[in-house]
């Protein structure tokens, strides 16, 4: 009767074993996905400050543009990113353009369950934005013209 009982529990093992397995997967998983979306996340915001840094100093919005998607690339396609630099108006006193760098892209998680976490994540992405503001100064202000 002894044996009989121990044959029978090798099947119950083998179940729970496997709901066991699969619920630390899917734990697991979730570990390495949350990781890689906030690591996208930083080297966006990164790439981003970057490019306003370049901004700042060159004035260039193309220069801005390829400076942001340099820095993004370790984590992102830079085709995949949406940049936009957006001049605001000045008064008439200032001299300076007020600058803001916009960048944007679409998350997709290796598993959609994850992106329900997040308030767009219903279909199985979520936008990560960056947005830095910079005042343009005239080159007069940095550079002697002695």
């Amino acid at each position: 009767m002894v044996v009989r009982k121990l044959r029978n529990s090798k099947g119950a093992s083998a179940v729970e074993f496997t709901f066991v397995v699969l619920i630390f997967l899917i734990f697991v998983f979730g570990i390495i996905d949350f990781g890689w979306f906030f690591f996208v996340k930083h080297t966006i915001k990164l790439a981003n400050h970057e490019g306003a840094v370049v901004g700042t100093v060159s004035g260039n919005d193309d220069r801005v543009r390829q400076v942001i998607r340099d820095y993004a690339s370790i984590a992102v396609d830079p085709n995949d990113l949406s940049i936009t630099v957006s001049t605001y108006s000045t008064n008439s006193t200032d001299t300076a353009d007020i600058r803001e760098v916009t960048t944007q892209h679409t998350h997709n998680f290796f598993f959609p369950m994850i992106a329900a976490f997040f308030p767009d994540g219903a279909d199985g992405n979520t936008i990560v934005e960056a947005r830095h503001t910079y005042k343009l100064e005239p080159p007069s202000l940095y550079y002697s013209t002695e």
